[in-house]
């Protein structure tokens, strides 16, 4: 006959399990994955915690903050309970937060990682100079907003002090510039009387050296006068049809064929695109003469956008298609192509060349965010 199940000994076992309580507990696996997953927990609020950005977690559609970690709550004044009750956009200042408002719209229907540079104030009034980051996210059915921010206040500081400080450099580089072409302009006068004067096959051949000389220093100076424009103004949104033909004005009568759906593309690109663009056609022209055309096209790819510069004629040997690129002084009275490549490399397009003997192929790659299509 079995035992009586109400036993002391059945009645201790069976009440352990229930509890969880001795070896046979039916809960007792749990106990060590759960106390790792709340250690696990701990340890990242504690990293969150710890770093100088400011971290918010918001609800939608309200917009209001859930989580903030001790940066965010510690440099814009607010407490987590009074950030509960605030919508996120009054912690942005007045006259940027319909700007920051149609972001974070977008960001919650797209989807995608947003970024932004405006100003936050805090409780006190300060304001922060801010670089926010905003990502959405589903948990249980639920959409939530992560902004990260950053203060870029020193980051400020530090270029507008740049800034200034170029500045001071372009003036006196500038004075020094103009002094020197002022000399340079007496001492081509000067050559040009003795030219006229000197009886001796000798000295007049030492004269002319000495003028192409004196013609090479003005164009060095006129070339760095050129390059140090460069990066000053902010880049900015160009027609490229109409920069290039521009750029081909200053140039003999050059034949050019090109797609007409080009006529609505712009890149975004530094102001002196026009001298780039200038001495990539000058260089071009100056292999295999001025009568065969230059073939223009392009594609859009993965990358971005590839536009193709081709002529056919007298190619770059395989050595030289790099070091067309790289600096040399003593050939800066001809077509540059290392200015061309810092122009476009200031909002990240790259130029290269990948011809062969017969031809010249120059290609522009720009980046999927530094092009468009007008409509």
């Amino acid at each position: 006959m079995n035992p009586s199940s109400d036993q002391p000994e059945d009645r201790e076992s069976l009440r352990e399990r229930i509890i969880g309580m001795g070896e046979s507990s039916v809960h007792k696996s749990y106990y060590p994955l759960l106390q790792q997953r709340l250690s696990e927990l701990e340890r990242f609020r504690a990293l969150i915690d710890e770093t100088h950005d400011m971290i918010l977690v918001i609800k939608t559609p309200e917009n209001t903050c859930v989580e903030v970690n001790h940066a965010g709550s510690a440099r814009l004044g607010f407490s987590p309970e009074q950030l509960a009750n605030l919508e996120i956009a009054a912690l942005v200042v007045p006259e940027k937060r319909e700007q920051f408002q149609v972001l974070l719209l977008h960001a919650a229907e797209s989807g995608a990682q947003e970024k932004i540079e405006t100003t936050l104030c805090s409780a006190q009034g300060r304001m922060i100079p801010a670089e926010l980051s905003i990502h959405f996210v589903t948990i249980d059915q639920q959409k939530y907003g992560v902004i990260v921010a950053r203060d870029i206040s020193e980051r400020l500081r530090y270029e507008r002090a740049l800034v200034a400080t170029q500045k001071k450099l372009n003036l006196i580089n500038s004075l020094t510039r103009n002094d020197i072409k002022s000399q340079i302009f007496i001492v081509r006068a000067y050559l040009d009387v003795l030219r006229q004067i000197a009886k001796h096959p000798e000295e007049i051949t030492i004269l002319e050296k000495l003028a192409g000389t004196t013609l090479d220093i003005q164009n060095h100076i006129e070339l760095a006068e050129n390059y140090q424009k460069l990066g000053v103004h902010h880049p900015r949104w160009q027609n490229f049809s109409g920069v290039l033909l521009y750029a081909i004005s200053h140039l003999p009568p050059i034949p050019i064929t090109r797609c007409t759906d080009m006529d609505r593309l712009e890149i975004l690109s530094d102001p002196l695109l026009e001298k780039g663009l200038t001495h990539l056609m000058e260089f071009m022209y100056a292999h295999g003469g001025m009568t065969v055309p230059v073939q223009l096209s392009h594609e859009e790819v993965d990358e971005g956008l590839t536009l193709t510069f081709l002529k056919t004629g007298t190619g770059l040997p395989p050595e030289q298609r790099e070091s067309v690129f790289v600096w040399a002084p003593a050939k800066t009275s001809g077509p540059n192509l290392f200015f061309t490549k810092e122009i476009l490399d200031m909002t990240g397009i790259s130029i290269a060349e990948n011809g062969d003997a017969g031809m010249l192929r120059f290609i522009i790659r720009v980046p999927k965010d530094g092009y468009r299509f007008q409509v």
